[in-house]
């Protein structure tokens, strides 16, 4: 039975709490062990001032909804109409959306959620491949660090693109109650939800001192938002592994079917 277990929700954030809020009102036992917490952009003045000269790009990619939330903290105006706009993501769409002043009058892939197939930046390319005139210049609006699929894409197809950082992905340092808690659940078996590749690597550093935990998070069910975290979950030990949206219907049903 689903209830059995606790489902540790590793996303970060208030869409992190949100979604251990849900799988506790849906009945099932679940706590929130963020795998980052989210900090100020590591040079502020260097994102305000790049942001200041966002006309002379032709794209913007956020990479998150964070991504779109730090960086409508930093701009001084509002976007302008002639710098278009690209969300990896359904989740990111509508945080700009609903957080950039003056996202909605400039071009924004993708223009509905329903154009994109599946999640990540893979579904995304083929809207940026389709894209006339190709972007010259593309801003990528992330945290320091982080993937570079998309990076590398654009680049090979011919776009100058510059990475900046809106804000900072801090490791995250779990209370003592929260320990206290997870080590009471591990005997009764945890699974775990995971939306981020680097979250694997980093639960395995949040946990180094409670082995029976990490234990049982390989051992149970852990579900992944994307194949491509499924596949860095199978290469970190985790036994059973299945590919899962985010949402507490989908994680409540994946698990009532014996999960990974």
């Amino acid at each position: 039975m689903a209830g059995a277990i606790t489902v540790v929700v590793t996303r970060p954030a208030a869409a992190g709490r949100s979604l251990a809020d849900d799988l506790q009102r849906a009945g099932q036992p679940a706590l929130w062990l963020p795998a980052f917490e989210f900090g100020p952009a590591p040079d502020e003045a260097q994102a305000r001032s790049a942001l200041a000269k966002l006309a002379d790009y032709d794209l913007a990619i956020f990479v998150s909804p964070q991504s779109a939330r730090a960086t409508a903290a930093l701009l001084a105006a509002p976007w302008p109409a002639a710098t278009a706009i690209a969300a990896v993501g359904a989740g990111t769409r509508a945080a700009v959306l609903a957080a950039i002043p003056g996202a909605a009058d400039a071009t924004l892939l993708p223009a509905r959620d329903e154009d994109l197939r599946g999640s990540g930046s893979e579904s995304l390319w083929p809207l940026l491949q389709a894209l006339q005139p190709r972007p010259r210049r593309v801003l990528l609006l992330r945290a320091q660090g982080g993937r570079e699929w998309l990076a590398d894409k654009l680049q090979a197809a011919g776009s100058a693109v510059t990475p900046l950082a809106v804000y900072a992905r801090l490791p995250s340092v779990p209370s003592a109650e929260l320990r206290a808690r997870l080590a009471a659940a591990a005997p009764r078996g945890l699974a775990s939800i995971v939306t981020s590749s680097d979250a694997v690597e980093a639960l395995a550093g949040m946990l180094g001192d409670q082995p029976e935990v990490l234990r049982a998070l390989r051992a149970g069910a852990a579900l992944a938002s994307h194949p491509r975290i499924a596949e860095r979950l199978r290469a970190a030990g985790f036994a059973r592994v299945a590919v899962c949206a985010p949402d507490a219907g989908a994680i409540v049903a994946m698990l009532r079917e014996g999960g990974g």
